[in-house]
């Protein structure tokens, strides 16, 4: 049996994710380029001056945006990491999509867990499964004799 929709579905979803995994890439560098600024600190300290804050304030302000950078910066480098995960499964998936539908279908639910099942690649990817769970080959011997029959 052929299983376009599935396949189609999976590609769609392998092409969002990585449109997703270059974004997140890109964010994640440029959070780090800013952390490591040095221009940058020195604009924040020099509109902090302007303030009525104290110095003490103003150095803790800068450690407290310094941290919350890190953190992001972390994250998104998970997120990459989860993200390639689950373009390496889908493709895995797509490839044994016409030996194994079982197999298949529940590559694109990992998938689709990994990438949000909110998210549009993972959305697709469960229409994916339950099309590759749902949807039975045809028996070979019924389909011969209908074609004896016309």
């Amino acid at each position: 049996m052929k299983r376009t929709a599935e396949v189609v579905l999976s590609i769609i979803s392998i092409v969002f994710n990585v449109i997703a995994l270059g974004l997140v890439i890109f964010l994640t560098m440029s959070s780090q380029f800013v952390s490591n600024d040095p221009l940058i600190e020195e604009e924040l300290r020099n509109n902090m001056y302007g303030s009525e804050l104290t110095e003490a304030d103003i150095d803790m302000a800068l450690n407290s945006t310094q941290d919350i950078i890190t953190f992001m910066t972390t994250i998104g480098w998970i997120l990459v990491a989860v993200i390639i995960i689950t373009i390496i499964l889908t493709i895995i998936g797509t490839i044994k999509i016409n030996k194994s539908t079982k197999t298949a279908g529940v590559l694109f639910i990992i998938s689709a867990i990994l990438s949000g099942i909110i998210s549009l690649p993972g959305i697709l990817l469960i229409i994916a499964a339950i099309l590759c769970f749902v949807r039975k080959p045809k028996n070979s011997t019924l389909q011969s004799a209908d074609h004896e029959l016309i």
